[in-house]
């Protein structure tokens, strides 16, 4: 696996409709503006946003992951208006194991528009072609419907139900897993996950 093509090449993504590039904190008001939101933290595991000092600290975070190469996370910008309107990426990185856990979070503003898939199945094509990561994995509340047609669109598997698995802002939530092999994916029809047109910038 290419950790350091992942990390000390990071690349960004373009589709149709998104550009995909890293988090800086100079996205800290569009990012506060998703992550403020109760609708889009009702289903997470982090607290909605309450200041800018929130969204600030958050990106912080996500800059001393990349640095200590535990993660990477692209912002989702939609293109014809040039606003930041969510993220996807990979978190726990497994290097050992060649393995990582997609994460994604989007605007409630552009749900139900595929924005979700069509900006992670990048990151797939990439972790996989280019990064060479054996196993890929997700998980989400057992109730997200929506996260979880997400992963079954991306071509991942339904491999169970962890139950009471995570303490969601106070209450035991059941997470259900999906994951999908590298052989897997590759055994798929070129360009099947993929945005046609979709390039790496």
């Amino acid at each position: 696996m290419n950790m350091d093509q992942l990390f000390d090449c990071p690349q960004g993504f373009e589709t149709s409709r998104l550009q995909m590039r890293r988090l800086t904190l100079e996205d800290a008001a569009d990012y506060f503006a998703i992550a403020s939101n109760p609708i889009v933290a009702a289903e997470t595991i982090w607290r909605r946003h309450e200041t800018i000092d929130d969204t600030i600290g958050y990106l912080q975070r996500v800059s001393n992951q990349y640095e200590n190469r535990e993660a990477i996370h692209w912002g989702i910008v939609w293109k014809e208006t040039n606003t930041l309107i969510g993220r996807t990426g990979l978190i726990l990185i497994d290097p050992v194991h060649e393995k990582a856990e997609l994460g994604y979070v989007i605007s409630d503003q552009y749900w139900n528009l595929g924005v979700a898939t069509e900006a992670t199945s990048r990151v797939l094509e990439y972790a996989f072609q280019d990064i060479g990561f054996h196993r890929i994995e997700a998980r989400c509340n057992a109730t997200n419907k929506g996260s979880y047609r997400v992963l079954e669109k991306l071509g991942l598997t339904f491999e169970g139900v962890l139950r009471k698995q995570l303490n969601i802002q106070g209450t035991y939530t059941d997470q259900k897993l999906y994951a999908i092999l590298k052989d897997e994916y590759m055994g798929k029809s070129e360009g099947a996950l993929s945005e046609p047109g979709g390039k790496t910038t």
